[in-house]
């Protein structure tokens, strides 16, 4: 019953799953004896099921196993990475916005707004042009584009916070500014930093291998899944599986993590109205 329970969590799904995967990842050479760059003239598209290729290979003869599993690391740090910085930098853009307030308050949200005019893709496709077209510089676009969220949401956070009784109470005993974000305000807006950020892991995938997919992230020899479902796009007609299975990870994965992230926001939401986190 308990292991019932426990698999029925999204959580547990994606341990499975992305654990999974970065143990192949470890043991690519164990599970394949194909390099994800070998080029092999006799074995050019062969079809899914063949003997040492389970899932195919390409119209150079690389094998779609090895160039999933390499591409592993690269694709998941690829929402890791972004949703982390981005919510760092937000939560501190929200903290110091909301708890200060005045002229600063209004500059810093009023450049927020600003960039929350454009279309999320359209600001990630103006960074990265910007920047130029690279793996680092895609995951940075993604985090400029998601940011202006993250800021507004904490600092709205931030908001109802700081005329609670504890940060009355700490700024009445003499605490200064710095004190009371960093000892009374931070530990409060963390759970909605942690659920938000989480749940934006699965986006900031999709996005990135996108980025990979119109050729502004990854590049030759490195290789994703966005640029495995771009390659594959060329041969729908007769070898889809080039393009549908990485689009089917791809699609598992970032659709784990925003389970994953619903999830816990259920959870801690429950603890919030319980008075735990107060």
């Amino acid at each position: 019953m308990r292991a019932a329970r426990a698999l029925a969590s999204p959580w547990a799904w994606l341990v499975i799953v992305v654990g999974g995967l970065v143990l192949a990842w470890v043991a690519r050479d164990l599970i394949t004896p194909f390099g994800p760059a070998d080029v092999r003239a006799d074995r050019i598209m062969l079809p899914p099921g063949s003997p040492g290729s389970p899932l195919g290979t390409d119209n150079f003869g690389r094998d779609l196993v090895s160039r999933l599993i390499t591409g592993v690391p690269v694709s998941v740090a690829a929402g890791i990475l972004p949703a982390t910085a981005s919510m760092a930098v937000g939560t501190v853009i929200g903290l110091v916005s909301g708890y200060v307030g005045g002229r600063l308050d209004r500059i810093l949200m009023s450049l927020m707004d600003v960039l929350l005019a454009f279309p999320f893709i359209l600001l990630a496709l103006l960074a990265v042009a910007i920047l130029g077209p690279s793996f680092i510089n895609a995951m940075i676009a993604v985090a400029i584009a998601i940011l202006p969220r993250n800021a507004r949401i904490i600092r709205a956070e931030t908001l109802s916070l700081r005329e609670r009784d504890y940060v009355t109470a700490a700024r009445l005993a003499g605490a200064g500014a710095p004190s009371i974000l960093v000892g009374h305000m931070l530990p409060n807006v963390l759970p909605t930093a942690l659920v938000v950020g989480s749940t934006e892991v699965g986006q900031m995938i999709a996005a990135t291998a996108g980025l990979s997919y119109l050729g502004l992230g990854v590049h030759a020899p490195d290789v994703d899944w966005g640029t495995l479902i771009q390659e594959g796009g060329h041969f729908l007609a007769f070898a889809p599986t080039l393009a549908l299975i990485p689009c089917a990870l791809l699609a598992l994965v970032s659709i784990l993590f925003v389970l994953a992230g619903d999830d816990l926001r259920h959870r801690l939401g429950g603890v919030s109205r319980s008075g735990a986190l107060t």
